[in-house]
């Protein structure tokens, strides 16, 4: 008879899933099927009470790096995306199995209620569907600030990008429920309000948050010909190493995602340093809470969706130090993004960065948050580190340490390059209003 020999950890999850079916207050969640189908095997009560079809933008086998962002380069896939009620604990166990046995983040978005997850759903099919098309908020992205570009580029600094990695990592854990999740985001505050300090076109604040104590921060940067009109540079602050995190939990999250905020600081600085003041609003943005459900953007994304803010687009920076193949560099996610924004973004490596070898991927539903501003028709890019396949698996793990990474930012480096100008090129070229 063959011997069947289980992991620790999978003893551990066997026993999880079984304690929490009684577990936790029952939360509405909408989730692909992959993470779907993880979550039926080891709970068969949790079942769909809704499916949607997506269409979704996937990279076409066996293209070459040079045809990334070139229409041959993409075909599409069909994504069925499930709405249904579970355990809120369940969740938090289901993002590690995510993250063990799909390679990646998340899988699944929080919603307030079944009504609310179908509205997103059904929204969110519109706009891929209609992603193509011309619209109102679309910019030209035409490639014409070298100007302004190519001097800032040589102001970024690796030890700027590698001490705020270490910082972030040093805090025990940055997760959102946490008195250390709390105090990253208070510190980030402080220490964006002092970058800041002596410019009143700047503000610094941060988002609250109903449910958790941990807050989003946001650094806004007034435009002076478009303010309405607004580019994000995004990135979450919050650390797990699943779903046993707690206060005395270590989650260093080097590169998920202190890399990320480091690489987004970076673009900051060298902004502000050579006081820079764009035409349209320029926001760099730490999310709280992405690990459970990307709650921090999401709840940001909705707000300005509520109120008819102008965002022209997004960039997310989520883990960007841990270089899994030699052969590339950058690899920009083609689903849940925006193919017009991602071919701007290839666009931007080739003339500033051609040193660079840019590469396509998919990640699938939820992902990180590019996602909550996808779902509401904002163009969203996410330029990540590698390859899915070729990813950092310490990640969601107390080695998740910059030590990974050799103790170096240099890939850290190429982000806050590729960020400094997405940001200097979208938010430069607002057009000249009467009378200014």
């Amino acid at each position: 008879m063959k011997k069947l020999v289980l992991s620790a950890a999978t003893l551990a999850c066997a026993t999880f899933f079984a304690q929490a079916a009684v577990a936790g207050p029952k939360i509405w969640v909408s989730m692909g099927d992959d993470a779907y189908q993880l979550l039926r095997a080891a709970h068969p009560q949790a079942k769909s009470t809704e499916s949607h079809d997506v269409q979704v933008n996937v990279p076409r086998a066996g293209m070459l790096a040079k045809a990334v962002g070139s229409p041959e380069s993409l075909t599409t896939r069909t994504d069925r995306i499930h709405v249904l009620q579970v355990d809120e604990d369940q969740l938090h166990r289901l993002s590690t199995e995510v993250h063990e046995k799909l390679h990646r983040c998340g899988g699944y978005i929080v919603h307030a209620s079944r009504a609310e997850a179908r509205q997103s759903l059904q929204e969110l099919r519109g706009h891929l569907t209609r992603a193509k098309e011309a619209t109102a908020l679309a910019p030209s992205y035409a490639i014409d600030n070298q100007s302004t570009v190519t001097p800032l580029l040589t102001q970024v600094q690796e030890s700027q990008v590698l001490s705020t990695i270490q910082k972030l990592s040093d805090y025990q854990n940055r997760f959102y429920k946490t008195s250390h999740g709390t105090a990253a985001s208070n510190d980030l505050f402080n220490t964006w309000k002092q970058m800041a300090a002596g410019r009143t076109d700047i503000t610094v604040s941060q988002f609250a948050h109903k449910k958790w104590p941990q807050k989003s921060v946001i650094l806004s940067i007034k435009g002076t010909h478009a303010p309405d009109e607004i580019v994000v540079i995004g990135g979450h602050l919050d650390s797990t190493v699943g779903f046993l995190t707690g206060e005395n939990s270590r989650a260093p999250g080097a590169d998920d995602d202190a890399s990320g905020i480091a690489s987004l600081q970076e673009v900051m600085r060298v902004l502000l340093a050579s006081n820079y003041k764009p035409k349209r609003t320029l926001q760099f943005m730490g999310y709280a809470a992405e690990e459970v459900g990307l709650l921090g953007s999401d709840a940001i994304a909705a707000k300005y969706k509520k109120q008819g803010k102008k965002v022209v687009g997004v960039m997310q920076l989520d883990m960007t130090n841990y270089q899994g193949q030699p052969t590339s560099d950058i690899t920009l996610i083609t689903d849940y993004t925006n193919a017009a924004q991602n071919n701007f973004v290839k666009a931007l490596a080739t003339a500033y960065l051609p040193e660079l070898t840019v590469t396509q991927d998919a990640c699938g539903y939820a992902c990180s948050d590019h996602a909550s501003w996808t779902k509401r028709g904002y163009a969203a890019s996410f330029p990540f580190e590698s390859s899915l396949a070729a990813d950092n698996k310490l990640i969601h793990t107390p080695n998740d340490t910059l030590a990974k990474s050799n103790n170096s930012a240099a890939h850290a480096v190429k982000f806050a390059k590729l960020g400094l100008t997405f940001a200097v090129e979208l938010a430069s070229d607002a057009p000249v209003k009467a009378g200014q």
